[in-house]
């Protein structure tokens, strides 16, 4: 009986020699060893990005500057790209645009309290207080607004024709 009891023992202990053999052999082919070169610059090129993403839409005539193969393009153009109002004038879109691409979903339904395009007595009041004032408020938003009305690229410019667009329909 006292051989039964040490079986069990042995053969875990052996898994173990076996298991810690195989370690020593097969973990340093897997991630580096000693001559894996571990300088400032060798890790920054291993842990680089490999791309970047684009948060704006381009205007439809200008192209992206690509950056070279295996390079990230520089933050400042990419900051230049996506800042609101960045769009170029020679690009605007037009009221209606920005209307059917950002305003419609509220403005034709009157979905959190928007006031619908065409509704006469719902616009009065904003039409009332001046370009000025329904201009700052598609800006910094209102109520169930977010600034800018989901349009976060759109110039003021742009922001102001989809207003005129929209009161030109409401009077």
């Amino acid at each position: 009986m006292a051989n039964q009891s040490k079986f069990p023992t042995s053969l875990i202990v052996g898994a173990a020699v076996v298991l810690a053999a195989t370690a020593y052999l097969v973990l340093p082919t897997l991630g580096g060893g000693p001559d894996v070169d571990m300088s400032e610059a060798a890790v920054q090129e291993r842990i680089k990005p490999i791309g970047t993403v684009a948060t704006t839409a381009q205007p439809a005539n200008t192209t992206p500057a690509k950056p070279e193969p295996g390079k990230v393009a520089e933050p400042a153009a990419l900051a230049a790209s996506a800042a609101p109002g960045a769009t170029a004038a020679s690009t605007a879109r037009s009221g209606e645009d920005i209307f059917n691409s950002f305003c419609t979903a509220c403005h034709s339904t009157g979905a959190a309290g928007a006031p619908k395009v065409g509704d006469k007595e719902a616009w009065a009041p904003f039409i009332a207080t001046g370009m000025d004032t329904m201009l700052e408020i598609a800006i910094k938003g209102k109520n169930a607004m977010p600034p800018r009305g989901t349009c976060a690229d759109c110039s003021d410019d742009e922001l102001k024709s989809a207003i005129e667009y929209m009161v030109s329909k409401s009077q």
